[in-house]
């Protein structure tokens, strides 16, 4: 079926899926939507109100204060940029830009009030040498996927669709290309409905505390 608008352009309906199957949110979909849309890893980019977080600094923030203040846009460069997850029912994305330097991404404990965080990182490329190391505090485990068509990295998927997803995971972490060198030898390999589409998916253990590091360099 088809509707057009008062300009004759031809709209296609698309057939609705559940979102919801057996109990769980349908991580199929959401996926492939978020990785459909690369347009935000366009290095040419610039934020005019890009907080800079350099050598030494810390930064901590939660859902509520950026809901509250409209801070979306940040620039790491040697420092410490920390997320906490109050704020129920905020869905919200920010946007990471990696530049020099040895740099640190913190995701605090799930609370009772959590929302949900969507994470956009960019490792600048016209940039000197740059290392981010991401931190998962509290959880038992957290999966990382990487899709060979997309050429793009999810790390810290929704809760429950598997039993390797860790339902404390807040917040969902998205970067181009294989940034944690998956591959079927080393992970899951999913075929998709088309049998094109490829897969990997990696479930990292949390260490002593509860915490899961991975470091990510360009």
């Amino acid at each position: 079926m088809s509707r057009h608008t008062d300009r004759h352009l031809g709209l296609t309906k698309i057939q609705a899926v559940p979102e919801i199957q057996g109990g769980f949110l349908a991580l199929q979909r959401a996926l492939v939507g978020v990785a459909l849309d690369v347009s935000i890893f366009d290095d040419s980019w610039h934020a005019p109100q890009r907080r800079v977080i350099g050598p030494g600094m810390r930064v901590c923030t939660s859902l509520v204060d950026i809901a509250r203040t409209c801070q979306r846009d940040y620039l790491l460069c040697g420092g410490t940029m920390e997320f906490e997850s109050s704020g129920a029912l905020h869905v919200l994305w920010v946007r990471i830009a990696v530049s020099s330097g040895e740099s640190r991404l913190v995701l605090g404990p799930k609370k009772a009030d959590s929302g949900l965080l969507l994470v956009d990182i960019i490792m600048k490329e016209d940039q000197e040498k740059a290392n981010l190391s991401i931190m998962f505090r509290d959880v038992a485990s957290l999966s990382a996927t990487y899709d060979s068509c997309m050429d793009i990295t999810l790390i810290g998927l929704l809760s429950g669709a598997a039993t390797e997803m860790d339902c404390n995971a807040w917040a969902v972490i998205r970067l181009r290309g294989n940034v944690c060198n998956l591959s079927a030898e080393n992970s899951q390999l999913i075929k998709g409905n088309d049998g094109s589409s490829v897969l990997y998916i990696h479930s990292y253990t949390a260490e002593e505390l509860g915490k899961i590091h991975i470091d990510i360099s360009k």
